[in-house]
């Protein structure tokens, strides 16, 4: 008694369908609005604490990036 074994084989292909096409759209669209939203955020952080980061930058030049003399080590 032999036993053969058939498996039909298919041309199988990957066919985008507008589901596909419609979900990789609203990604895109989403990480759009992150990214933009972002660099808003980091504006206004920035001009809201702009004194601090001028002063912080004027600190790391004058110590060569050592800043462990000048921050604070208690609270008083």
């Amino acid at each position: 008694m032999q036993i053969v074994a058939y498996a039909r084989y298919s041309n199988a292909s990957i066919m985008l369908d507008w589901h596909t096409f419609l979900g990789a759209l609203i990604f895109f669209i989403l990480c759009g609005i992150l990214i933009f939203q972002n660099q808003i955020w980091e504006e206004e952080d920035y001009s809201r604490n702009k004194k601090w980061y001028k002063w912080k930058d004027s600190a790391i030049k004058a110590n060569k990036g050592d800043l462990t003399g000048i921050y604070p080590r208690s609270k008083k």
